[in-house]
């Protein structure tokens, strides 16, 4: 396959590198060696008077401040970094992880200390083998002074980004922001541009991957072009979130089909040990129920971190109104066909986990029935029947798990006045 097809897949590897924690102080601490190697390169196009002379000593004095105070900012801000991971596993849920650790902020706080840190180091062996000429260490000064400002704009910058780091809210935060994005993208592109899906897919050659994992991107620039190529039509079975093995195709190829034409399709499939929020919008949701059941087990019996859960689900779910998944006219890639999202399963792993966790509960109860009615009215054609359904079920948990009479009174009556009898 030609690389111009595979830049969809690139670019999502390449996405996932740059999110990586090691990443950004690995940037930074190249463009401060880079730094240093410019300033030396730098003196040869500066005058021959300077206004002033600055001694070697009085720069490598500020150096050596900077490198060892910046080694032991950075070793402090690292384990801070740690400590927020730990509570986040703690308190919310593993799968969170992994945003607080893609922080850009966090990410820019530490790698400025690291960059400063191999800055100072690469200076301070430069002016102690000579290298530097009085022009040469008038700019290695003046880009010091540079790093110590930037220094302490991130030292500001992390005081305020530690406060937060690692708590349920900000966790919560987080992912909603990750769930939303990809609901929005599903918006923008419900079927990735590809065709609609029949409800029967017609026979074919089954395409496996060629690991067990999740589904976690797929190229469907790189599929179209094999199907025009090969003359075949190419129905992907399973979305991003989807669980694959060996009794789970990834596609269903309609038409003539080689061994090369299926390892090429399959290729096309990144698959991974986990699920990733970019373009898997039921995973965002999934996490969001973990940290609220987490909240609703007995031993921490925090209803109100479930009902702030259910505001924000109420929000990311509220992205894809009537209009929003309307299927474009003129498909893009006309021979590669996705099926829909379903909206049982979005409703299901929105709130079933609150309605079984939560059932004994009022406060709780009233909360999800509010926000399932708040979805009939923001997207009844899409919401409707399948909220009405999630809420009557949410009804006969509550009446089974709610011991006093009031309370399960209390939930009847907001039943019948939001969704009838």
């Amino acid at each position: 396959m030609k690389l111009g097809y595979r830049l969809g897949q690139i670019r999502f590897h390449l996405n996932r590198m740059t999110r990586q924690i090691w990443f950004m102080p690995a940037a930074f601490s190249l463009v401060a060696a880079g730094t240093v190697a410019i300033a030396y390169y730098s003196a040869g196009f500066t005058p021959d008077e300077l206004p002033f002379t600055m001694p070697s000593d009085a720069v490598t004095s500020i150096l050596t401040i900077v490198a060892s105070s910046m080694l032991s900012v950075a070793v402090f801000a690292l384990s801070t970094l740690v400590s927020a991971l730990s509570s986040a596993t703690q308190t919310t849920t593993p799968r969170a992880v992994s945003l607080i650790a893609e922080d850009r902020r966090a990410q820019t706080a530490i790698s400025v200390f690291i960059g400063a840190f191999m800055f100072s180091v690469v200076g301070i062996l430069g002016l102690s083998s000579g290298v530097y000429s009085e022009a040469g260490r008038l700019i290695l000064f003046v880009v010091t002074i540079g790093v110590v400002v930037l220094v302490v704009m991130a030292l500001i910058t992390w005081i305020g980004q530690i406060s937060g780091m690692g708590r349920v809210g900000g966790t919560i935060d987080r992912v909603e922001k990750a769930a939303t994005s990809a609901f929005q993208a599903v918006a923008d592109a419900p079927l990735f541009s590809c065709a609609p899906q029949p409800e029967t897919l017609p026979e074919g050659v089954a395409v496996h991957a060629p690991r067990i994992g999740y589904v976690q991107h797929f190229n469907p620039t790189g599929l179209n072009a094999l199907a025009k190529e090969k003359n075949v039509l190419v129905h992907v079975t399973a979305r991003p979130g989807a669980y694959v093995d060996p009794g789970r195709p990834v596609a269903i190829i309609v038409g003539p089909v080689d061994e090369a034409l299926a390892g090429e399709v399959a290729s096309c499939f990144v698959v991974g040990d986990n699920r990733t929020f970019e373009h898997d919008p039921r995973f965002g949701l999934i996490v969001l129920n973990e940290i609220a059941s987490r909240a609703l087990s007995p031993g921490i019996n925090d209803p109100g971190t479930a009902i702030d859960v259910l505001g924000t689900l109420v929000r990311v779910v509220g992205t894809l109104d009537d209009e929003s998944l309307t299927l474009e006219d003129a498909p893009e890639y006309e021979r590669v066909t996705v099926p829909r999202l379903d909206m049982r399963d979005i409703m299901e792993d929105a709130f079933r986990p609150i309605a079984r966790d939560g059932a004994g509960q009022v406060e709780v109860v009233l909360r999800l029935l509010h926000s399932l009615a708040t979805l009939c009215v923001l997207a009844p054609k899409r919401y409707g029947d399948v909220a009405r359904r999630m809420a009557e079920e949410a009804l006969a948990r509550a009446l089974s798990g709610l011991d006093y009479e009031g309370d399960r009174e209390a939930v009847k009556a907001a039943f019948e006045s939001r969704f009838g009898r």
